[in-house]
């Protein structure tokens, strides 16, 4: 049974930073806006303590990394979804 993740930051966290599993591959599999989000935010982001490897990532860049991705997320909503957020 497929089942989508929801968008929070704890969420995120474990999906990208967490350890490949095959529990990790099928979340992905199933989430694959969200994977994808991932991969476009991890393209340009900079973390804030200026860490120069994912390995060396506190967690305050993690946090700030979910927020990236929750706000490219936010940024390509389909359609459908904002008029029934408004109805």
């Amino acid at each position: 049974m497929a089942h989508k993740m929801k968008m929070t930051i704890g969420n995120i966290i474990g999906l990208w930073f967490g350890v490949d599993t095959p529990i990790r591959q099928y979340k992905i599999k199933v989430n694959p806006e969200l994977w994808e989000a991932c991969q476009q935010v991890s393209v340009t982001f900079t973390p804030p303590s200026g860490a120069v490897s994912v390995d060396r990532y506190r967690k305050s860049d993690m946090v700030a990394f979910a927020i990236a991705v929750q706000q490219e997320l936010s940024q390509y909503k389909p359609i459908e979804e904002e008029a029934y957020e408004y109805a």
